[in-house]
C-alpha cells in the first residue's frame, strides 16, 4: 500500500471520530443546559468554556472572541473555518482525504462522507439556536452511517487497520480530554454524605458525552460517584469508548499493519502501544488518585501523541538521500507542544486542503 494512501485512510478516520465527538459533547451540554435551567445559571461561563478547554482550543478561541458565550463557543466549534478541530474543518478535511483515495474506498463511502459535507456547507448558522438537537442528530447519525457503511463494505485489510488505527487514537485522546475537563470542574464539589442533584446531573453528563450512562447503570447499579465513573471511563475493558478499549483495539490494529506479536515489535508504534497497553492493564483506580489524575491524563496524552508520532515516522515519512543528507520529501508536520499534538498535528497537505475549503 502506497504511504499517501494510508495517511490518507489514517486521517479519513480521525477526523470523522473527532467530529462526531464534538457533535456529541456539543448536544449533551444542550440537554444539560435545558435539565439545569431552573436550579442554575446556565448562562455562566462555567458551561460553555470547558468546552473549548476539551478540544485544548483556548488561546485560538479567545483570539476570535472576548467571551465564552453559547453563540461564540457553539459557532467556534461547528461552522468555524479558522478552527482546524471545528465539526465543519473535520468533515472538509475527511472528505478531502476521501477524495483522494477515492478509488481505495467503497463509493458507499464516498456519497456518505460527501452528503455529510454538503449539509454543513449549507447549513444556516441559526440552526446552532433554533433546532441544536437535530442539527446535531444529522451530524452523529452520519458519522455513524459513515462508519457503519465501512464496516460492511471495506475489506479487511491493511487499508482498514489504518482506518482503525485512526478511530481508535483519536477516541482514546478525546476520552481522555473529557475525563480531565469534566473531572477538576465537579470533584471537588462531590461529597460522600449529601448528594448534589446539580452534580448528579453533570455526572450523568459526562458518561452521556461517551455515550456510557446506560452501559455504566448496567455496572454499576448505586447512585453516580465520580470514583466509578473514572473507573469506567479510563479502565474498563469491555466499553468501547473507555480509554483501555481503545489501547487494545489501537495496538491490534498497528500489529496487524506490522506483523508484531507479544513480545517481538517490528515497529516503535508497536513498542509503545504494546507498553501503553500493559501499563493499563496493570493500573488501579488508586494508582491513577496516587500519581494525580491530571498529571497522569497529561501523561497519556503525551504517550498517545508520540505514538502517533511514531505511527507518522513508520508508515507515512519517507527520504532520499542527497550529498549525504536525509531530505524528506513527505509531509512535513507543524512543531506542537506535546499536550495538543495528538488533536491537532497537520500535514502539509492538510494544510492546503483547509485552505481550499475555505
Amino acid at each position: 500500500m502506497l504511504s499517501r494512501v494510508a495517511e490518507s485512510m489514517f486521517w479519513m478516520s480521525r477526523y470523522i471520530e473527532r467530529a462526531e465527538n464534538t457533535a456529541r459533547f456539543l448536544d449533551v451540554n444542550f440537554h444539560l443546559l435545558l435539565d439545569l435551567d431552573k436550579i442554575t445559571d446556565v448562562d455562566s461561563r462555567s458551561y460553555w468554556e470547558p468546552l473549548i478547554m476539551v478540544t485544548d482550543d483556548r488561546d485560538r478561541f479567545l483570539s476570535l472572541h472576548n467571551e465564552f458565550t453559547a453563540a461564540a463557543v457553539s459557532d467556534f466549534l461547528v461552522f468555524n473555518r479558522n478552527n482546524p478541530n471545528s465539526i465543519f474543518s473535520c468533515i472538509a478535511l475527511a472528505r478531502e482525504n476521501a477524495r483522494s483515495i477515492i478509488e481505495t474506498i467503497a463509493s458507499e463511502m464516498w456519497e456518505q462522507i460527501n452528503r455529510l459535507y454538503h449539509f454543513l456547507n449549507t447549513a444556516d448558522h441559526d440552526i446552532l439556536q433554533t433546532d441544536p438537537y437535530n442539527f446535531y442528530q444529522v451530524i452523529k447519525n452520519g458519522s455513524h452511517l459513515f462508519q457503519g457503511i465501512t464496516d460492511a463494505t471495506f475489506s479487511r485489510g491493511v487499508a482498514w487497520d489504518f482506518v482503525q488505527a485512526g478511530r481508535y487514537l483519536e477516541r482514546a485522546d478525546n476520552t481522555s480530554r473529557l475525563v480531565d475537563v469534566k473531572y477538576h470542574l465537579l470533584a471537588n464539589s462531590s461529597t460522600k454524605d449529601e448528594v448534589d442533584p446539580v452534580d448528579n446531573i453533570q455526572w450523568m453528563a459526562v458518561l452521556k458525552s461517551c455515550s456510557a450512562l446506560e452501559a455504566f447503570r448496567k455496572v454499576y447499579l448505586s447512585r453516580i460517584e465520580p470514583e466509578t465513573v473514572m473507573q469506567y471511563l479510563v479502565l474498563d475493558q469491555y466499553f468501547p469508548r473507555s480509554i483501555y478499549f481503545c489501547v487494545q483495539m489501537l495496538q491490534e490494529a498497528l500489529w496487524h499493519i506490522s506483523g508484531s506479536r507479544q513480545r517481538e515489535f517490528a515497529t516503535n508504534a508497536d513498542r509503545l502501544v504494546g507498553k501503553l497497553e500493559a501499563e493499563l492493564n496493570y493500573t488501579t483506580i488508586e494508582d491513577i488518585y496516587q500519581q494525580g489524575l491530571h498529571s497522569w491524563l497529561e501523561e497519556l496524552q503525551k504517550k498517545l501523541a508520540r505514538i502517533g508520532d511514531q505511527v507518522y515516522e513508520s508508515y507515512f515519512s519517507y527520504h532520499t538521500f542527497s550529498d549525504g543528507e536525509d531530505v524528506a520529501l513527505g509531509p512535513q508536520r507543524q512543531t506542537l507542544s506535546p499536550g495538543r499534538v495528538s488533536r491537532a498535528v497537520w500535514s502539509q497537505s492538510d494544510s492546503s486542503q483547509q485552505q481550499q475549503q475555505q
